[in-house]
């Protein structure tokens, strides 16, 4: 058995100004055997999908493998670049394959293409033609319609948010394109979009009411007739037509089944619309902090703040906050910030600085902050990740200094990470367990390791480009009655 692999990804933030251009993609590109060994034991779905085949001595047929990340707009040469290659590979390979195994995010904007994996999809199928069956593993944060499904036998997607289970995703995708090409299955797909945004923050699987819904879906996998079933809680900060939750049901040739499934658990996901869009557990800056501040004076392990609304990395109001109210034993990771890396590497270490930092990347990141402090490690920082989302692969930082600014330590990079395990702490040789506080501009994937390692999450909802109010973004491409964006709530569900 024969089957060609490619992966593309990026989530887009439209909101963000400027364009994402070719660097970010070719950062960490792998193309040819290179996709394969990269992916072979990692934790992505790409992971998973190459580990099934090899397993089942499957012959694998490798394209290529970018992702740009999360950042704005992707410029249109960019995606028609990664295109045009992806698709000349299956063009040259295709009459020898059996199959196409995509990994995806679903989540990509470009300046004129509004939903990317379609298109490429689409153009795939030009050359491939329909009669090879082509499957796809997809982003929880995934913004798709039904177009998709005309073009694919079959999309699978993460049902965790951390994304915990993209391995057993890829894993899926491939276990079913083997088995629909053995004829041991005949998937047909439903879709129901209940007209709904999820701003991510809300979108954490652990916790209620998404928690609700996942439970609800995996119920139905009890029914041997039911393959998969993905609620794909979409990704608010797109602005695009197919922006918002849907569920996506796949059945071995029950379609009815299938729809009444994906109409169930919309009607469940929208009747739980108050509680995806809204909490009463969001703090404001200056409370938020003194807050924390308080709660570590007493707590046994670190109080993690969660500064859920930047996208960009470098959003200085949680940090301009915890220097103004004197907080102590603070561990700030991951602050992007490529400049103040350049001025603290000629500083050099065991010398005193004042930088400005932050605030440079939007309007809605906030004014730089005077960081005044000593500069105790510059270098150039890649490592193999350890946290269970990145176990495996390799993670660049870029030049990385820190500082230690009174009672915070500062780590700023020049490649853009979120905080999402203990790896930018212990691998600079820190246990995250000496600080009190620690600062994640994660939105859910660090409750993977610090739900556990934390004390209590406190939730700061500070300006940023990924609000919990989506209000205030101005969406341009949003159908008509889409909550809480185009429409308004009925009354309060409980």
């Amino acid at each position: 058995m024969k089957i060609g692999i490619a992966g593309l990804s990026h989530e887009t933030v439209t909101t963000l100004p400027g364009f994402t251009g070719e660097d970010s993609f070719e950062n960490d590109c792998k193309r040819g055997e290179e996709v394969i060994v990269s992916a072979r034991g990692s934790k992505s779905s790409l992971g998973g999908i190459v580990d099934f085949c090899e397993r089942n001595k499957v012959q694998l047929y490798p394209i290529l493998d970018a992702d740009g990340g999360v950042s704005a707009t992707v410029l249109d040469e960019v995606y028609l670049k990664y295109k045009k290659e992806i698709v000349s590979g299956f063009k040259e390979i295709f009459p020898e394959l059996d199959g196409i195994l995509l990994a995806l995010h679903g989540a990509m904007a470009t300046e004129t293409i509004q939903d990317p994996e379609l298109d490429l999809i689409k153009g795939i199928r030009e050359v491939v033609g329909y009669d090879i069956p082509i499957m796809a593993a997809l982003d929880l944060h995934a913004n798709i319609d039904s177009a998709i499904l005309k073009e694919t036998n079959a999309i699978f997607g993460f049902k965790s948010s951390p994304h915990i289970d993209k391995t057993e995703t890829g894993n899926k995708v491939a276990s079913c394109m083997l088995d629909f090409l053995k004829g041991k299955i005949n998937p047909v797909t439903a879709i129901v979009k209940p007209g709904l945004v999820v701003p991510s923050v809300f979108s954490a699987t652990g916790r209620v009411p998404a928690k609700y819904i996942v439970e609800r879906a995996k119920k139905y996998l009890e029914n041997p007739e039911v393959l998969d079933v993905t609620v794909f809680f979409g990704f608010a900060y797109a602005d695009v037509y197919n922006i918002g939750l849907s569920v996506v049901v796949t059945t071995d040739g029950n379609i009815k089944l299938a729809e009444e499934i994906a109409q169930d658990l919309g009607n469940f996901a929208y009747g739980h619309r108050i509680g995806l869009t809204t909490s009463d557990n969001l703090y404001k800056v200056e409370e938020g902090v003194a807050f924390s501040i308080a709660q570590a004076k007493k707590a046994s392990r670190p109080i993690i703040i969660l500064d859920h609304a930047d996208r960009t990395g470098d959003t200085t109001f949680v940090l301009q906050e915890l220097i103004k109210q004197d907080a102590q034993r603070v561990a700030f990771p991951l602050f992007y910030d490529p400049e103040a890396v350049q001025h603290c590497i000629k500083a050099g270490v065991g010398n005193e600085v004042e930088v400005e930092v932050g605030g440079k990347s939007h309007f809605r990141a906030g004014e730089p902050v005077i960081v005044k402090g000593k500069v105790i490690w510059v270098g150039n920082k890649e490592y193999i990740g350890t946290g269970p989302m990145r176990l495996g692969s390799k993670i660049k930082l870029g030049p990385t200094a820190i500082i230690q600014a009174g009672g915070v330590w500062l780590q700023l990079t020049t490649n853009r990470k979120s905080l999402i395990d203990e790896d930018p702490i212990i691998q600079f040789g820190y246990d995250p367990l000496e600080f009190d506080i620690i600062v994640t501009k994660s939105k859910t994937h660090f409750r993977a390791v610090y739900e556990d390692l934390g004390e209590e999450i406190v939730i700061i909802d500070a300006p940023g480009s990924g609000p919990a109010d989506l209000g205030v973004l101005g969406y341009k491409n949003v159908p008509p009655d889409v909550y809480p964006i185009t429409k308004k709530p009925e009354e309060k569900i409980v």
